[in-house]
C-alpha cells in the first residue's frame, strides 16, 4: 500500500527536494506497514502526525509535529438548534462500513435509549449497515462527499463510539469534529483523542457501560436547552482548535523548515 509514496520520496531525496509527510492514523498497525512508513518517515524531512499517540510512534521529535485533524469551518456552518424532544429527535453517525464495528460499543445502551424515547437514528456509510444496526429504528443513507453536511443536517447529536483497541486510539476524531462544527453535541468513547476533543460535560458527553450510552443518550434527546448549550460550546471549541484557520500558520512553519528557510 505504500510502495508507491516511498519510490517517490526516494525520487525526491535523489533531486535535492525536500519532503514533508503527513499521517492522522495509525497505519503501521496495517500488515506490513511497520517497516513501509518507517521508511517513508526516515526519508521525509518533515512530520506531520494528528495526535500524540502517533508522534510518540514516529519517535523522531526533531523533526516531527502534532497538528490535529481539522474542518473547514466555512463548509461544515453551525445549524439552528432543533427544540425537538423524544421521537423528533435524530442522533447521527457517519463513517466507512469497516467501522460499524464500533458501533457494538454503543448499540445496546442505544437500543434502550431509543426504545424509551422514541429517538430515531441516521447512518451515513458507503454501504448498507448490518440488520441489528437497520432494527434500531434507523434510516440508512449512502455517504456522497457533495451531499455531506446536507446529509448530516438532520441530526440532533453525533454519536463516536470507539472500540479500546491500538489502532482505534490513533485515530483523529474526525467524525466527532464534524458533528461539533455543526453546532451538534456528541456522545463519545473516552478512547484515544476523543476525550481530548471533546470535553465531558461541555461540548458532549463521554460514554463507556451501556448504562452511561442510554443515560448520556437520553439526557440529551428529552433537553433541547441541554444540547443547543453544548452545540454552541462544540462549535467553539472547533473554530478554536480544529478548524483550518487555527492549525494554517502551524503547516507553514513546518513548510518553512522543510524548506531550510527556518533553522532546524
Amino acid at each position: 500500500m505504500i510502495e508507491f509514496p516511498t519510490v517517490f520520496l526516494e525520487r525526491i531525496a535523489a533531486r535535492g527536494r525536500r519532503a514533508v509527510l503527513d499521517f492522522d492514523d495509525a497505519i503501521y498497525l496495517n500488515f506490513r506497514g511497520e517497516s513501509k512508513l518507517r521508511a517513508l518517515v526516515d526519508l521525509a524531512d518533515q512530520v506531520i502526525v494528528g495526535n500524540h499517540m502517533l508522534f510518540d510512534w514516529v519517535a523522531t521529535p526533531h523533526k516531527t509535529t502534532c497538528i490535529p485533524t481539522v474542518v473547514d469551518t466555512e463548509y461544515f456552518r453551525p445549524l439552528p438548534p432543533s427544540p425537538a424532544r423524544g421521537r423528533e429527535v435524530v442522533i447521527g453517525w457517519t463513517g466507512l462500513s469497516n467501522n460499524f464495528r464500533h458501533l457494538e460499543v454503543a448499540r445496546r445502551g442505544l437500543e434502550r435509549a431509543l426504545r424509551r424515547t422514541g429517538a430515531r437514528l441516521l447512518l451515513i456509510s458507503d454501504r448498507r449497515p448490518p440488520s441489528e444496526l437497520m432494527a434500531l429504528r434507523s434510516t440508512y443513507v449512502r455517504w456522497q462527499e457533495a451531499r455531506e453536511v446536507e446529509d448530516l443536517a438532520p441530526i440532533d447529536i453525533g454519536l463516536m463510539p470507539l472500540l479500546d483497541t491500538p489502532y482505534a486510539r490513533g485515530k483523529c476524531a474526525y467524525k466527532l469534529i464534524q458533528y461539533m462544527a455543526l453546532a451538534r453535541p456528541a456522545v463519545a468513547s473516552p478512547v484515544g483523542i476523543n476525550s481530548e476533543v471533546l470535553r465531558h460535560g461541555v461540548d458532549g458527553l463521554q460514554a463507556t457501560s451501556d448504562a452511561e450510552w442510554e443515560e448520556a443518550l437520553v439526557a440529551l434527546i428529552e433537553d433541547p436547552d441541554l444540547r443547543a448549550r453544548m452545540g454552541d460550546n462544540a462549535r467553539a471549541r472547533v473554530e478554536a482548535a480544529y478548524s483550518l484557520e487555527a492549525v494554517t500558520p502551524r503547516y507553514l512553519q513546518v513548510l518553512e523548515r522543510a524548506a531550510g528557510s527556518v533553522c532546524r
